[in-house]
C-alpha cells in the first residue's frame, strides 16, 4: 500500500508477456501461450505469460477492466494477434488503446502477430507504424520468440511420481498421489503453467476425481482418484507445459471382492438381509428386507417386525429411537428393545393418502410434518399422535428444539415459530433438501445454496452450493455431506468451510454417517454400497452397508446375513492393522 491508503501500482516485471486476442481466436493464443511457456527468459526463468482465461488469468469475480489494466501495466511486452474479429472487439479496441496510453507500443514493447493476412487492412492508426509479424512466414515463432527477449530452453524440467502406485480396486480411492517437477540435474522446478494434469492408459479404465490440480512449490497432490473400471495393465499419465512427462509403472485395477476373514474374526453375524440402519446406540439395527422392518437388538436378538406399505421416503434418529417414513404415509416409530408404533399419518379431505415431507426428532419425541402442511408430534407410550400445527404453505424440512419450530415450506420460505407463535419469517429458496440444528446454528441445505441461521442474534447466511445438481444430502452433528450427480462429494462445517472433498460414483448418494460426519456409507445407482473415510473410499460391496453414529461399526451384508465388524477391517488392503483408512490423506 502506498502512504495515503491507495494500492500500489503492479510492479513492471509482473508479467513478461500479455497477450491481448479476440475470444474467436483462443486456439490460437492458447497454441502461442504453451509455445512460449516452453521458452526461457534471458535469466533461464520460464516466462509468465498472461492469458486471460487460463489459470494464470483473471481471477472469477474480479473486475475484468481493472485486472487487465492492473495486468497491463504490469507487462514487459504485449502480443496482439490481429484478426478480422479482433478489430471488430470493444475489449480488444480497449487494450489496443491502453497499450498506447501506456507507452507500451514504445521500444519494442508491443508485438504484434498476424494470424490473418485480410485483417492487415483493417489495423488502426495508432498502431499502424508498427511491423507486425506474419504467422505466414516459417519461422515466425522464431521472430516472436526473439522480439520478447525469450530463448528456447536447453532442457526441460521433468516430472515424476514420488512413489509407484500399488494395484488398487474399482471404485476405492488411491492413496494421495505425488507429482513432483525437477530439473534434468534434479533440482525442483515447478510445472510452467503451474498445474499438473493427470490421464489414464487405457482410457477406458475410467480415471475420475480431480486431474488437474495447481502445484506448491514444486509438487502437485492428486488426493481422491478412483477408477471406475477393471484393468489388468493401467498406466497414470502426467502431464504440465513445459515438462517432460511422466508414466507409472503398470498396475492393476481389480473388481471388489467380499473377504472371507470377516465372519472367522469372531465378529457377530445376524441372519438377516436387506439394508441395515443402526439405532443411535451404534449397537442396535433395524434391517429393512423388502418392507419388512426388524428391529435386532444390542444382543443381535431378533426382537419386533413392522411392514410398511411403500419403499422408505425419510429416515430420522432421536436420542434412542428410530423412525422410517414411506411414501404412503404410514410411519414406524422403533426403540432398540424391538417396541414399534406403525401410524398413518391421517390425509387431507378428499386424498388417499398424506406424503411426508419430514421427520424430526426432539428427543425422542418424534414430529412427523407433510407436504400437505401438518404437523404431528408421535410418542411410544402416547394413546394417540397430536396436530401440532399447520402450515399452508406445507412442510419439507423440519427441525424441533421444545416449543422452538424451524419449518421449511414448499415455497421455499424459513419460519420459525416460538410456543405456536411465528417470531421469524426467511426466504430460502424453492427446493430445500436438509435442516438440521447445529449448536446455535440450523443449517438448511438447499438445491442452489447453504443457508445458516444464527439462532442468537437471527442473522442469515446464504452462500452458493460448492457442487451443483445435487443427489443426497446428510447432515450430522459436525459435518453435512452433499453429492452431486457427476459424483463430487463435499463435507462442510457449521462455519460452511468445506472440510472433506471427495469424488465417487456419478449418482450415488450418502446414506449414513459416522465420527461426526467423517465416516459415510454411500449408495450406488446400481444398489451397490461404499465406506468413504476422511475423502477416501476405502471399500466397496455389491450389498448394503450402514456405519454406526459412533463410527466403531459397519454392518456389512454378504447378500445373506450381516457381518457386524469395525471399519478398519473393512479398509484397503495395503492399510495397516491399528490405521485407519483414510489416515495417509490428513494434513
Amino acid at each position: 500500500m502506498t502512504t495515503d491508503g491507495r494500492a500500489a501500482p503492479p510492479a513492471a516485471d509482473q508479467w513478461d508477456v500479455f497477450i491481448s486476442y479476440a475470444r474467436e481466436d483462443y486456439i490460437q493464443a492458447k497454441d502461442l501461450h504453451d509455445a512460449l511457456l516452453e521458452c526461457v527468459t534471458a535469466a533461464g526463468a520460464t516466462p509468465r505469460v498472461y492469458l486471460d482465461v487460463s489459470r494464470t488469468g483473471t481471477p472469477v469475480g474480479a473486475d475484468w477492466q481493472s485486472f487487465l489494466e492492473e495486468a497491463l501495466r504490469g507487462t514487459r511486452h504485449v502480443v496482439a494477434l490481429y484478426s478480422q474479429t479482433y478489430f471488430d472487439k470493444d475489449v480488444c479496441q480497449w487494450e489496443l488503446h491502453e497499450a498506447y496510453k501506456l507507452r507500451l507500443t514504445e521500444d519494442g514493447r508491443f508485438v504484434p502477430l498476424l494470424i490473418d493476412p485480410e485483417a492487415a487492412k483493417k489495423v488502426p492508426y495508432v498502431v499502424n507504424r508498427i511491423n507486425y509479424i506474419p504467422t505466414t512466414r516459417p519461422y515466425w515463432i522464431e521472430e516472436v520468440r526473439r522480439a520478447l527477449g525469450l530463448r528456447t530452453a536447453t532442457a526441460r524440467p521433468v516430472l515424476r511420481f514420488d512413489a509407484p502406485v500399488a494395484d488398487t480396486v474399482v471404485g476405492h480411492t488411491l492413496p494421495p498421489l505425488r507429482v513432483t517437477g525437477t530439473t534434468p540435474d534434479g533440482a525442483p522446478a515447478g510445472p510452467a503453467g503451474g498445474t499438473v494434469t493427470l490421464s489414464a492408459q487405457p482410457s477406458g479404465a475410467g480415471l475420475t476425481g480431480t486431474l488437474t490440480v495447481p502445484v506448491a512449490g514444486s509438487t502437485a497432490v492428486f488426493g481422491d482418484l478412483a477408477f471406475g473400471s477393471v484393468a489388468d495393465e493401467v498406466r497414470i499419465v502426467a502431464t504440465a507445459p513445459g515438462c517432460e512427462p511422466a508414466t507409472t509403472a503398470p498396475f492393476q485395477v481389480r473388481a471388489p471382492e467380499e473377504r472371507p476373514t470377516l465372519e472367522s474374526a469372531g465378529r457377530p453375524v445376524l441372519a438377516a438381509r436387506g439394508l441395515p440402519v443402526f439405532f443411535p446406540d451404534g449397537r442396535s439395527l433395524a434391517v429393512l428386507d423388502g418392507r419388512i422392518l426388524t428391529v435386532h437388538t444390542a444382543e443381535h436378538r431378533a426382537a419386533g417386525t413392522a411392514e410398511l406399505r411403500e419403499r422408505p421416503r425419510l429416515w430420522a434418529r432421536g436420542q434412542s429411537h428410530l423412525a422410517v417414513a414411506d411414501w404412503s404415509g404410514q410411519v414406524v416409530l422403533a426403540a432398540p428393545d424391538g417396541t414399534i408404533r406403525v401410524w398413518d399419518v391421517p390425509a387431507p379431505e378428499g386424498a388417499r393418502f398424506n406424503v411426508p415431507g419430514a421427520l424430526a426428532f426432539d428427543g425422542d419425541v418424534l414430529y412427523v410434518g407433510t407436504w400437505a402442511g401438518t404437523v404431528w408430534s408421535l410418542r411410544l407410550g402416547e394413546a394417540r399422535p397430536q396436530q401440532i400445527g399447520a402450515y399452508p404453505a406445507g412442510v419439507q424440512v423440519l427441525a424441533v428444539d421444545g416449543e422452538r419450530f424451524l419449518v421449511g415450506g414448499l415455497d421455499g420460505q424459513l419460519l420459525l415459530t416460538e410456543a405456536g407463535r411465528t417470531t421469524a419469517r426467511y426466504d430460502l429458496e424453492s427446493v430445500l433438501l436438509s435442516l438440521g440444528r447445529v449448536g446455535e446454528f440450523v443449517l438448511a441445505v438447499g438445491e442452489q445454496r447453504v443457508h445458516r441461521l444464527d439462532l442468537a442474534d437471527r442473522q442469515l447466511l446464504q452462500v452458493t452450493q460448492p457442487v451443483t445438481t445435487v443427489t443426497g444430502v446428510l447432515p450430522d452433528e459436525e459435518l453435512t455431506a452433499i453429492v452431486d450427480a457427476e459424483g463430487q462429494g463435499v463435507s462442510f462445517d457449521v462455519e460452511l468451510a468445506v472440510r472433506v472433498g471427495f469424488r465417487t460414483v456419478p449418482g450415488a448418494r450418502p446414506v449414513a454417517s459416522g465420527l461426526h460426519g467423517r465416516l459415510l456409507a454411500l449408495e450406488y445407482p446400481d444398489g451397490s454400497h461404499a465406506l468413504v473415510r476422511d475423502g477416501r473410499t476405502t471399500y466397496v460391496s455389491p450389498h448394503p452397508l450402514a456405519v454406526s453414529p459412533d463410527g466403531r461399526r459397519v454392518a456389512a451384508s454378504d447378500g445373506r446375513r450381516l457381518l457386524i465388524v469395525p471399519p478398519e477391517e473393512l479398509g484397503d488392503e495395503d492399510t495397516a492393522p491399528g490405521t485407519s483408512p483414510g489416515e495417509e490423506s490428513r494434513p
